[in-house]
C-alpha cells in the first residue's frame, strides 16, 4: 500500500506536464526530465535523441514501478499477469516486423527487453528474433504462453494480410492470463473487477469491430473472444458479430453500458479508434478510484500501475510533439488529465 501511494504521489503534476510540452526541442525536454523521477531512465538515452528513445525510457520507468510492486506483494497472480503486457508488446512488434520482412536491425530499433530482463525472461524474444521468417518465429514461440494464439494469428493473417491480427491474438493470450488470475483470487473484489472488466470488454468489443472491418466470417471472429464476459455480455457480442455492417455493430455497442464512450464518425475505422480511446480513458479513471475508497489491497497497486501507464502515454505524446515541432496547444489537446 505504501509503495502504491508513493508511486501515485510521484506522478507529474499538470504544470510540469505543460512545462515539458513547452520544450524547444528534445534536448530541452531531457534537461527538464532530469529534474523529475524519470532522471535515471532518461539519463541513459544516447544521442541522437528521438521520441522513440524517450518512449522506451518511459516504458522502463513503468516496468520498474510494476516490478517493485510485484516484489513487495509476492505471488500476486493478478499483478504478475498484468506484467505480461510488456512481453506481449515486444512480441507484437517482432511478429509484425517479420510479417513485413523487415530486417533484424530495423525490428530491434523498436524493441526494449528491459522488462524481460527484470524477471529473467529475455530468452523468449531473443530466440524469436533469431528466426529467419514469420513461420520460423511462430515455431519458436509454440511452447510459450502465446503459442496457440500466434499459430491462429498466422492462419488468419495469410487470408487477410492485416498486421493487426497479431495484436489481437497476442492480446488474447495476455488477457486470458489476466482472467485466470482474476478468477483464482480476485473474483470477489469489486475494485479489481472494475479495472479488469473494462479491459476485457474493450478487448472483446474492439476485436469484434475489427473483425467486421476486415470482413472476417462469424466463426473466425468468435475465435477472438475470451470469457467470462463482463458488462459487454455474450449476447451483446453475438449481436455485434451477426450485424450486417461495422456501423450496425457500433450501434449495438451504443445500447450497452459503454454508450457514453462512442462518438460515431463518417469513417468507421476512425470510429473504432475513438472507441478504443474511450475504453482506455474509462480504464484510467477506474484505476484512480481505489485511491479514493480502498485502504489497502491489490486494487491500489494495480491502480498505481495503470496511472503510471497513463503518464507514460502522455509523456510519449509530448516527446513526439516536441520532436516534430508541434505547438503547445496541439500537444496539450492530446494529453489526458484525470479530474
Amino acid at each position: 500500500m505504501v509503495k502504491s501511494f508513493a508511486s501515485r504521489g510521484n506522478l507529474l503534476d499538470s504544470s510540469t506536464i505543460e512545462g515539458l510540452a513547452e520544450s524547444k526541442n528534445l534536448d530541452d525536454m531531457l534537461v527538464k526530465l532530469r529534474g523529475t523521477v524519470y532522471v535515471d531512465v532518461v539519463s541513459s538515452i544516447e544521442p541522437p535523441l528521438t521520441s522513440n528513445k524517450f518512449e522506451m525510457s518511459f516504458h522502463r520507468h513503468l516496468s520498474q514501478i510494476h516490478h517493485k510492486l510485484m516484489n513487495v506483494t509476492p505471488k500476486n497472480e493478478i499483478l504478475t499477469a498484468y506484467y505480461l503486457k510488456y512481453i506481449a508488446s515486444n512480441l507484437k512488434i517482432l511478429l509484425k516486423g517479420r510479417a513485413q520482412n523487415k530486417s533484424d536491425e530495423e525490428i530491434s530499433k523498436h524493441l526494449d527487453m528491459y522488462a524481460e530482463e527484470l524477471i529473467g525472461r529475455r530468452d523468449l524474444i531473443v530466440k524469436a528474433l533469431s528466426a529467419e521468417n514469420i513461420e520460423q518465429t511462430i515455431t519458436l514461440l509454440k511452447k510459450s504462453e502465446f503459442g496457440e494464439n500466434v499459430i491462429s494469428a498466422l492462419d488468419i493473417y495469410k487470408k487477410t494480410s492485416e498486421f493487426q491480427i497479431f495484436d489481437i491474438f497476442i492480446d488474447k493470450a495476455y488477457f486470458d492470463y489476466i482472467l485466470s488470475a482474476y478468477k483464482l483470487k480476485n473474483k470477489d473484489d469489486n475494485r479489481i473487477r472494475d479495472i479488469v472488466s473494462v479491459d476485457i470488454d474493450a478487448y472483446n468489443g474492439l476485436a469484434v469491430l475489427r473483425g467486421k472491418l476486415w470482413n472476417l466470417g462469424s466463426s473466425e471472429i468468435k475465435k477472438f473472444l475470451i470469457s467470462p464476459f463482463f458488462d459487454l455480455t455474450e449476447r451483446n457480442l453475438k449481436a455485434m458479430i451477426d450485424a450486417e455492417s461495422v456501423a450496425e455493430s457500433i450501434e449495438i455497442l451504443k445500447g450497452t453500458v459503454y454508450h457514453k464512450i462512442i462518438l460515431t464518425k463518417e469513417n468507421v475505422a476512425e470510429s473504432i479508434l475513438g472507441i478504443e480511446d474511450g475504453f482506455q480513458l474509462m480504464g484510467y479513471r477506474r484505476a484512480f478510484n481505489p485511491f479514493l475508497w480502498d485502504i489497502d489491497g491489490t486494487s491500489i497497486a494495480l491502480g498505481a500501475i495503470k496511472l503510471t501507464e497513463l503518464e507514460m502515454r502522455n509523456l510519449s505524446i509530448i516527446a513526439f510533439g516536441v520532436e516534430h515541432h508541434l505547438g503547445v496547444k496541439d500537444i496539450m489537446s492530446k494529453i489526458i488529465f484525470l479530474k
